[in-house]
């Protein structure tokens, strides 16, 4: 996935770049070594295994300021594919919070504001207003638009 790779081929750490190693030792974990003990095979799979689903999670969370170092890095189809993927692997799921949470506390992305006009229409007969409906006007209300997970990470990003 290109948003993953983009996220790992930018760190400065050296543990991102395990990435590649560790999608090779879950799926044959006696690449390169002798097993003694048939245990350890299992051990080494399901080690490497958790090592390649959580190393981007440990990657984003080593970055200093990661809106700046990766802004303008991924395109909007690389940020769509990754949303779609998170809706169902727990994994990339898990990351997609951790991102958005990040967003939320660094306020590094924009809010698009809708305005609408709330007009009350119904008559009651409990109401204290001595003047009804007579001339009845409701200021505008602005709320903050809903905002999707490719919205936030595109304009974190800034992503065009």
């Amino acid at each position: 996935m290109k948003f993953i790779d983009t996220l790992l081929k930018n760190s400065q750490i050296k543990e991102a770049k395990l990435y590649g190693a560790s999608k090779k030792a879950s799926e044959s974990p006696e690449t390169g070594i002798v097993i003694q003990n048939p245990s350890a095979y299992h051990v080494i799979k399901d080690c490497a295994t958790l090592a390649h689903k959580y190393l981007p999670h440990y990657v984003f969370g080593h970055y200093a300021n990661p809106f700046e170092v990766l802004k303008g890095k991924f395109s909007k189809a690389d940020v769509v594919e990754f949303v779609d993927s998170a809706n169902s692997d727990i994994i990339l799921y898990q990351l997609l919070t951790l991102i958005i949470e990040k967003i939320k506390k660094s306020g590094t992305y924009q809010t698009e504001e809708v305005t609408s006009n709330t007009h009350n229409t119904t008559q009651t007969t409990t109401t204290t207003d001595p003047y009804g409906d007579y001339e009845s006007y409701v200021m505008p209300i602005t709320q903050p638009k809903v905002q999707d997970a490719v919205f936030l990470i595109c304009s974190a990003f800034s992503v065009e």
